[in-house]
């Protein structure tokens, strides 16, 4: 997503670890595929950064609010 972060040197990789997660569940229960099939599979990386996306866009509505 382009722009600038809210977030710090911090805060960004507790969103992609808390993205990646929810990408992995997301696509498990929308799907019904385990979509985590290994480290270098495709799934897992599409996955991860849906999920970072969203948790990210989320962050953003939350944080850039306060600016």
């Amino acid at each position: 997503m382009p722009g600038r972060d809210p977030g710090g040197c911090v805060v960004t990789p507790l969103i992609g670890i808390v993205g990646g997660l929810l990408g992995g569940w997301l696509g498990k229960i929308i799907f019904g595929v385990d979509s985590i099939d290994g480290f270098f599979e495709l799934s897992t990386w599409i996955a991860a950064i849906v999920g970072y996306l969203i948790i990210l866009l989320v962050y953003r509505l939350v944080a850039g609010r306060k600016h």
